[in-house]
């Protein structure tokens, strides 16, 4: 047995992370080790080195310091923060999660092991970004000691700790607010939580209301971020509360974290898109900004609107925190801000409050619509449905047969979810259309009978609505579909591929006013929509006599997917009837390249409408396509 003894002290561990490193090193990988690397050596070491602390570890993304005193530990760690704040520049900047720890440690030399750093290291990943998240034993210390908001997260269980961890976060606010004063007179102020009484002298109270007034109208507390303009937009701003809900940042996290993190994002913004009053940019279009750390301004300028939302999502056991912040571009402040937490079976609960703070903040006399219909309690077969629906757009055997694995397992955990039933009916449709299916007849008809049913079951439900009319048109009742397309889009009509699907009937049908306008729809609401919409946008324009305009739509989507053959097709007739024959003849060889038996009689595209179907057919036929 060694007669060496293992060294031990007490200690206050500071860690701390860059938000979204991995991130920021695909996007500029150079450039953000010299972006650290400044943050150390501007602020972390200077900071360091006044105040008694030591680095005794870096790590690619963060460092560890130990600090004597717990109390310079937690005011380094809100100096650190507000030093980063105000030094935050160019346009990815860095932002850090800092956890401070009061524990045991062993010391090796010049490091730091054990349980003491470990605990510190999890506090870190609780934290929000620029925040600072502290143990109970370090606030323990300094609640009487520093002048900082310390607001309770409750008992959570971490990675690799035995126990669970109590944990708080601080922020830089004032803890008390006014001195004790001899007065006959009270002042109410509102405090997080509750309400508490502060005495004031009488005499004061008309100076207290006038300065609170001005300082209520300036609100010089509020924090600022990058301002924009109307000019600097590249889409006109909406005549209405305008909003664009970014991707859930998670920091590092799993696979199903991300995807968690994805339909949480989605639910949020179909919330708030249920509002009528508020314009609300579809979710799709914000997907570009994933890991991106963008000033909101930057997002407000390339979608044309006024508000932002972003939020973090942090899980840890059986709780669920959202910290989210709404700020007005054009004003360049945060307007408001807030934690919600709550246990992981009541998430729909979660984010239901998070919804109607919003809309209660961006305008108070919109009309608001409580309580979004999600069709289940069970929030696990919500996410397994959410999983199932994306595999369902693949067009893959493997892909299907996820999506209908997801579905099953919905259902086993709520054999009354519409929206899972309506899945196994649009693997079926889908599988049946693209000819995946061993029978696809057989899986087309076996589609349209479970779609009918789950719509039938639940008119309320906008995809139960939208794969029943997707059904109905994969078998070329297109009048059918369109009536069946405009029921779901009065449930949803903020989604901008919804919006998309549901003109093909109406092309089909040779309704091309129709379709341009909800085409324009989806796209104001989604400006980076896939090619299809481009390619709808295209053949509307066509039937209506816009044929530059067409080819215009047409070369985009070109662009986009160039494997279509359909756009071959429209590409050819547009330029048939422009009389443009040596263009016209290219798309031509290349519809004879992808199909080489391919004539006019018997195209798959098929316009039910006499005069536009002629004018498709006599392009072709211009273009030189053998009859």
């Amino acid at each position: 047995m060694s007669d060496e003894r293992v060294l031990r002290r007490l200690v206050a561990i500071l860690a701390a992370d860059v938000v979204n490193y991995s991130s920021h090193i695909r996007r500029d990988e150079a450039g953000t080790r010299v972006r650290f690397n400044e943050v150390l050596d501007q602020i972390i070491m200077p900071t360091l080195a006044q105040h008694r602390g030591r680095l005794f570890k870096t790590k690619g993304d963060g460092f560890l310091a130990e600090f004597a005193s717990v109390v310079d530990a937690v005011d380094r760690a809100v100096d650190i923060q507000q030093q980063m704040r105000e030094h935050a520049g160019g346009t990815h900047p860095l932002q850090l999660r800092i956890g401070v720890n009061l524990g045991d440690v062993i010391v090796e030399g010049d490091d730091l092991h054990g349980d003491g750093v470990n605990v510190a290291a999890r506090l870190e990943g609780l934290a929000p970004p620029g925040g600072v998240c502290i143990s109970r034993s370090a606030r323990d210390q300094v609640r009487d000691k520093l002048a900082y908001q310390i607001e309770d997260m409750g008992e959570i269980e971490v990675k690799n700790i035995a126990r669970p961890v109590r944990a708080f976060q601080v922020s830089s606010g004032p803890a008390e607010v006014g001195a004790s004063l001899d007065t006959v007179t009270t002042l109410q102020a509102p405090v997080r939580g509750k309400r508490r009484l502060l005495p004031v002298n009488a005499g004061l109270v008309v100076l207290v209301i006038a300065v609170a007034g001005i300082a209520l109208w300036l609100e010089p507390w509020a924090q600022r971020v990058e301002a924009t303009s109307i000019a600097d937009m590249k889409l006109p701003l909406p005549d209405k509360p305008s909003v664009a809900v970014l991707p859930v940042d998670l920091g590092s996290a799993g696979e199903g974290d991300w995807q968690f993190a994805d339909a949480v994002n989605e639910d949020l913004t179909r919330g708030l898109a249920r509002v009528s009053g508020l314009f609300v940019i579809a979710r799709s279009s914000t997907l570009q900004f994933v890991g991106a750390n963008v000033s909101p301004a930057v997002v407000a300028q390339e979608l044309g609107v006024r508000h932002v939302v972003r939020a973090t999502l942090r899980r840890a056991g059986d709780r669920v925190w959202i910290d989210a912040e709404l700020a007005d571009t054009i004003s360049g402040r945060i307007i408001w801000s807030d934690r919600f937490d709550r246990a992981s079976a009541d998430l729909f609960v979660l984010q239901d409050e998070l919804v109607q703070a919003l809309t209660t903040r961006l305008a108070e006399d919109l009309t608001r619509r409580v309580g979004q219909e999600r069709f289940t309690n069970d929030v696990d077969a919500y996410f397994a449905w959410f999983k199932g629906d994306r595999e369902s757009w693949i067009n893959t055997p493997a892909a299907y047969g996820k999506a209908r694995a997801l579905a099953l397992s919905a259902l086993e955990r709520d054999p009354g979810f519409v929206r899972a039933k309506a899945l196994l009916a649009f693997v079926d449709t889908r599988s049946g259309y693209f000819k995946v299916a061993t029978d696809p007849p057989a899986a087309l008809t076996r589609g349209l009978e479970a779609a009918a049913a789950a719509a039938e079951e639940q008119p309320g439900d906008w995809y139960a609505q939208a794969v029943y009319a997707q059904a109905i048109m994969n078998l070329r009742d297109y009048e059918a579909a369109v009536l069946a397309f405009g029921r779901a889009i009065e449930l949803d009509p903020s989604n901008a591929s919804l919006l998309t699907r549901s003109t093909l009937p109406l092309i089909f049908l040779g309704r091309g006013q129709e379709a341009e306008a909800r085409l324009r729809v989806a796209i104001r609401l989604n400006p980076y929509l896939n090619w299809l919409a481009d390619q709808l946008l295209g053949q509307s324009l066509f039937l209506l006599g816009r044929y530059e305009d067409a080819l215009k739509s047409l070369a985009i989507a070109r662009q986009k997917n160039e494997r279509f053959v359909g756009n071959m097709w429209w590409r050819a007739a547009a330029y048939g009837q422009l009389g443009q024959l040596e263009e016209a003849r290219q798309a031509v060889s290349e519809i004879l390249s992808a199909m080489p038996r391919a004539i006019i009689s018997t195209s798959f595209i098929q316009i039910k409408h006499d005069d536009a179907m002629e004018r498709f057919r006599s392009g072709l036929r211009a273009a030189g396509l053998p009859e």
